[in-house]
């Protein structure tokens, strides 16, 4: 390739005005040149982050989150439901601490769920049983 007609790159200055640069100007690392006397693309290789899968992992609860979805309380049993798939979702990916986090956040919302569709149970009974029979008389 001809100098005259080489191609003029664009570098930022010191200044941060931007220059005008000839490639034969650009010095590169001897390393970095082939056989052929032209550049070299090095690409670094890829990480792959596996994590392996906890030898007890935290317990998420997801049997217990559908049963309060759907025999106890339907808004607290989907707020459970949602961090007992939190919890898997955090055991699958190895992070043991948010896992342990969304499955006591799911196991307090469960146990709450029970309670209050136990105290919407007993109303509902007292009322078809107690406060119905005593208009009657």
């Amino acid at each position: 390739m001809d100098q005259a007609f080489a191609p003029v790159y664009a570098q930022a200055g010191s200044n941060g005005c931007l220059h005008a640069v000839h490639p034969v100007s650009i010095q590169l690392h001897p390393h970095v040149l082939n056989q052929h006397n032209q550049p070299v693309v090095i690409v670094q290789p890829s990480a792959n982050m596996r994590h392996q899968p906890q030898a007890k992992p935290v317990p998420d609860y997801m049997g217990y989150s559908i049963f309060s979805t759907l025999c106890c309380c339907l808004c607290l049993g989907l707020c459970a439901l949602q961090y007992s798939r939190d919890t898997r979702s955090a055991n699958a990916a190895g992070q043991r601490r948010e896992a342990a986090k969304s499955s006591q956040t799911a196991l307090i919302l469960n146990h709450v769920a029970v309670i209050v569709g136990i105290i919407l149970l007993g109303a509902y009974v007292l009322n078809t049983f107690y406060l119905s029979g005593q208009t009657d008389s």
